[in-house]
């Protein structure tokens, strides 16, 4: 967590670049899609919940720390920027349950470190963790990550590049830490609807904390964001360098 926001809060806006295309110009953006965006959050921690198997466990975290450690690099060295992809915030209703949980994503979350998106890639690795535990629990952990995979594009936090870049890491990694795993006879690979019950209740006071944040302090208040849009990038020369103008980020005061 450091490490991303780390990298996030360092970026030279100058160095920052576009990724977008036509398909993101034809995605809308869909203020409800954030609560299925933010259950990638909880999805990270599902096979805390569903593998009970110690060499399966252990192998998910060895494929999460190298996701990470592999995309922590690349925001670094190619960093890229949604800041004019993402709605505008002056626009958004605060009033509205949605609209206020977008606005809070955008101010929490730096709107850099996005190729490959790393939370897409962390979630397809927990689907296919599961996926090894169990078939069934796996193929409902997959129906929720292609959710989440349209999500990250009509929240408008992530270019498709960012997605199919998020979900090549996954398959990479997971080649390495995960595919050579054999349930191991003898023992049960799940811990079955227990597993399952603690890992609903977990995603309901995920949702009921924003619901109280919202209901107490929040409605009506649009946050103001971490970083404003202050100067503008310096424009590579170079047509095809991939990088458009685009407003540079500072930290609010």
């Amino acid at each position: 967590m450091a490490g991303y926001f780390g990298v996030g809060r360092h970026i030279d806006p100058a160095r920052a670049r576009s990724l977008a295309n036509g398909l993101d110009a034809r995605i809308p953006f869909i203020a409800g899609s954030v609560w299925v965006y933010l259950s990638l959050f909880p999805a990270a921690f599902l096979p805390l919940f569903v593998v009970r198997c110690p060499h399966l466990f252990r192998r998910t975290i060895a494929a999460y720390l190298a996701a990470i450690a592999a995309s922590l690099v690349v925001f670094s060295t190619y960093p890229v920027t949604s800041a004019a992809l993402r709605a505008d915030v002056s626009r958004l209703d605060a009033t509205h349950f949605a609209p206020w949980a977008v606005s809070l994503l955008y101010r929490l979350d730096p709107p850099y470190n996005l190729f490959p998106s790393l939370h897409l890639t962390i979630a397809v690795l927990a689907a296919l963790s599961v996926w090894k535990a169990a078939r069934g629990a796996g193929v409902a952990a997959f129906s929720g990550v292609a959710l989440i995979g349209v999500s990250i594009c009509t929240v408008k936090q992530h270019f498709v590049l960012d997605a199919a870049g998020g979900v090549a890491l996954a398959a990479f990694v997971q080649a390495v830490f995960l595919r050579g795993y054999r349930t191991q006879g003898g023992a049960d690979p799940t811990y079955g609807r227990r597993g399952a019950a603690a890992f609903s209740a977990v995603v309901v006071v995920l949702y009921a904390s924003l619901y109280a944040a919202f209901s107490i302090g929040g409605a009506g208040t649009i946050p103001s964001p971490t970083m404003n849009l202050t100067r503008c990038a310096t424009v590579s020369s170079s047509e095809g360098s991939g990088r458009v103008p685009l407003p540079a980020l500072r930290a609010s005061r």
